[in-house]
């Protein structure tokens, strides 16, 4: 990593991370970014009385992206000394194509080496998901909404919104049925997918009345 000073008093770096230390640092970057987005939305909407264009919202992607990144080093100055540290998570996929070489897969998909993964192991949370026939896990049919090993298993096999054209994280994504619940789908991992929350909304938004 290289950060330094500029002659006009700007700061320019740039950096390079390994697959897991990336994933940490890129992970809790997006969050944060998300949020602010999230706060620069609702701003501009209040203030325009409508849903704004991303042009007019006050900040630009790398403008929250950098904020994101000065948010992140004033809560690590301001975090006390005895606070508990977050572990990390790694997810640990066993089924049919660990026969064939993907050993160790983070959460976000890259491949790693499971030699990796030895520094990190006496602070993270290993997460074991097995994969049965049929690719499946099935938890709780009869319940409304997805959650425990279920919601679990379909976030780890999808891993991004299921719209073609999106690519949000399963972190910022809800589980829906493919067949409505209200039309009799079941709670399955069959009959779950990934979308994000425009996209949920879009797809259960009901048309209006013929004039």
């Amino acid at each position: 990593m290289h950060l330094a000073a500029s002659f006009d008093g700007m700061w320019l770096g740039e950096i390079t991370l390994d697959p897991i230390a990336g994933s940490i640092v890129g992970g809790e970057l997006s969050r944060l970014e998300r949020t602010l987005f999230e706060a620069d939305w609702a701003d501009a909407a209040g203030r325009l009385g409508r849903d704004p264009t991303v042009g007019e919202l006050p900040r630009t992607a790398g403008q929250r992206r950098a904020d994101a990144l000065v948010e992140m080093a004033t809560r690590s100055r301001s975090m006390p000394p005895d606070a508990r540290r977050p572990a990390p998570l790694f997810s640990v996929l066993v089924g049919y194509e660990t026969l064939y070489g993907r050993i160790c897969e983070l959460a976000d998909g890259h491949v790693v080496a499971p030699g990796m993964l030895v520094p990190w192991l006496s602070g993270a949370y290993v997460e074991r998901a097995v994969f049965g026939p049929g690719n499946r896990v099935e938890v709780g049919p009869a319940v409304r909404f997805f959650g425990g090993a279920t919601r679990r298993a379909i976030e780890l096999r999808d891993r991004r919104c299921a719209h073609p054209y999106c690519d949000e994280p399963a972190e910022r994504c809800e589980v829906d049925h493919i067949i409505p619940y209200s039309a009799g789908g079941p709670t399955t991992q069959d009959n779950g997918r990934l979308l994000c929350g425009f996209h949920n909304r879009q797809r259960n938004q009901r048309p209006p009345p013929a004039a």
